[in-house]
């Protein structure tokens, strides 16, 4: 159980990491989608291309509905994009000095479904450090010493794992399955364990050198 400071600093950092992104997606997106569903979409001619500090910059002039002529700065995707060029852009009514060549919805799509999916491993990932957290914490107030002994070595649908028997401290004889996180014992080996027993009967136990 010598991890668990580990662990809690590990989900710690992935909860606020996860976070942060997330924060960072959504202001990212709030923007595109406003541009894409409140935007018009107009062709702008390229009036300057300044190249500073490996950041180019765009201007760029567009004829409004008004039928007036206005100078932007201009977010382009395409880097050969040269004076005199007229390009597809997209203005919103608030701010008409400032245009942006946005992603196609579907690729907003991919990019929105490969980012939930991210997000779901990852908060995934913090549940189960929260149950192991848990586990620890089961462990540290309930948790007692034992010795038990592989009885079997398996594979269980691809994942190896052993049978081990142990005495509890009322001498009632217990089993359960251990998988170890590195090397599979082999049949006869001593394990020194932290255990305790649910009202359920399941053994919750941990092989502290594995921790």
């Amino acid at each position: 159980m010598t991890n668990k400071k580990g662990t809690l600093k590990a989900m710690v950092l992935l909860a606020c990491f996860l976070t942060v992104l997330a924060v960072v997606v959504i202001v990212l997106q709030y923007r595109q989608v406003e541009y894409i569903f409140g935007g018009e979409s107009v062709v702008a001619t390229v009036e300057s291309v300044d190249n500073n500090n490996s950041k180019t910059k765009y201007t760029v002039s567009y004829i409004d509905r008004d039928g007036e002529t206005v100078e932007a700065s201009a977010v382009l995707k395409s880097d050969d994009v040269k004076v005199g060029d007229n390009v597809n852009v997209v203005v919103i009514k608030r701010n008409p000095e400032k245009v942006y060549e946005i992603p196609s919805r579907h690729m907003m799509l991919m990019f929105d479904i490969a980012f939930l999916l991210f997000e779901f491993f990852g908060w995934l990932g913090v549940v189960k450090l929260l149950r192991k957290l848990k586990k620890y914490k089961k462990l540290s107030k309930k948790g007692k010493k034992a010795t038990a002994t592989v009885t079997a070595v398996k594979n269980t649908s691809g994942i190896l794992g052993a049978d081990i028997s142990f005495e509890d401290s009322e001498g009632t004889a217990r089993s359960t399955v251990y998988y170890p996180a590195s090397d599979i014992p082999q049949v006869g080996d001593k394990l020194d364990i932290v255990y305790y027993i649910k009202k359920t009967g399941k053994i919750v136990f941990m092989v502290p050198k594995d921790e």
